[in-house]
């Protein structure tokens, strides 16, 4: 694979098109973050959870290097536009761009990861996206007529831990499974969410995490699935499906805090390693109006949500 500029990589239509018809997702992407061009699959754009796509901000697109962190990705275009978990080795957007006639060019962004899950590849498709999403250089003649966007002004920034075995019986997952204490939680917290939903664009992520105890293939598949029980259930108390994502990151970000004993008994290890059972909730709240904007700027005060009251 060829080393790029400006950390772009745009892929021809007919390099791309020839495999689409077979594949769900990029093949054979090394540990560095690499792929050959006839490897990569981009997304039918009706197999999106945002259709719609979104008008990005050029100047953060020409943040984005090689070595970018998925938090980092999260907040310079926001979430995937497509169904992809944190630890995806691939991230796919749709992108919107005014043209000088005004009319709207669409356009997918692929973000290719490296085993430590740092963005090391980026594609366009079509290829000529790639000179849209440029910010114009200072003294230069804007050939594109894309109004700049705004900065975003942010209203909530947290991160709420909630207890999986507060939440759950101990290795279960389901709905079924779920104790009355963490339907309490949820229910608390579905409050909150509704609240912060009603004051501009909400972007919720849903972590969950376990000890390490089992394998990492069980952990991992057991941390999926009780962040996605979670989302169901905030879901069905009225927050906004296409506003929260669930993803599961197993025994791999154990909290630095929690040290046991591995030589102490086993039930002495599991209460010990309690804290690292956990399901992470990080909100994100925009404001998307001029009222939004004038609470800001009068200082109104929004409490952070504290789980105890």
């Amino acid at each position: 694979m060829k080393k790029f500029s400006m950390g772009v990589l745009a892929l021809s239509v007919l390099a791309i098109t020839g495999c689409m018809g077979t594949k769900q997702v990029s093949q054979n992407i090394s540990n560095q973050g690499t792929i050959a061009a006839e490897d990569i699959y981009f997304p039918e754009l009706n197999k999106a959870w945002q259709k719609d796509g979104q008008f990005p901000n050029r100047e953060n697109l020409s943040k984005i290097r090689p070595g970018v962190a998925k938090d980092e990705l999260y907040q310079l275009i926001g979430r995937p536009h497509f169904n992809e978990s944190n630890r995806a080795r691939e991230w796919d957007y749709i992108l919107k761009f005014y043209q000088a006639d005004d009319s709207v060019k669409v356009c997918q962004y692929k973000v290719i990861f490296d085993e430590k899950f740092r963005g090391q590849e980026f594609y366009w498709l079509p290829a000529d996206c790639a000179e849209y999403a440029r910010p114009p250089q200072a003294g230069s003649t804007v050939i594109i007529n894309q109004p700049p966007a705004p900065a975003p002004v942010m209203l909530v920034n947290e991160r709420i831990t909630l207890e999986a075995d507060a939440l759950f019986k101990f290795d279960k997952y389901k709905l079924e499974d779920m104790l009355p204490a963490g339907r309490a939680k949820l229910d608390e917290l579905a409050v909150k969410l509704l609240e912060w939903q009603s004051r501009g664009d909400s972007r919720i992520q849903l972590v969950g995490h376990t000890d390490r105890y089992g394998t990492e293939e069980y952990n991992q598949l057991l941390s999926e699935r009780r962040a996605q029980t979670v989302r169901g259930y905030l879901v069905s108390k009225g927050i906004n499906a296409a506003t929260i994502t669930a993803a599961g990151a197993g025994e791999l970000q154990p909290l630095p805090d929690v040290v046991c004993d591995i030589n102490a008994p086993r039930d002495t290890q599991i209460k010990c390693l309690q804290p690292n059972r956990r399901v992470e909730v990080l909100v994100q709240v925009y404001a998307r109006t001029a009222e939004g904007l004038q609470e800001i700027q009068q200082g109104k005060d929004y409490q952070n949500f504290n789980e105890g009251k």
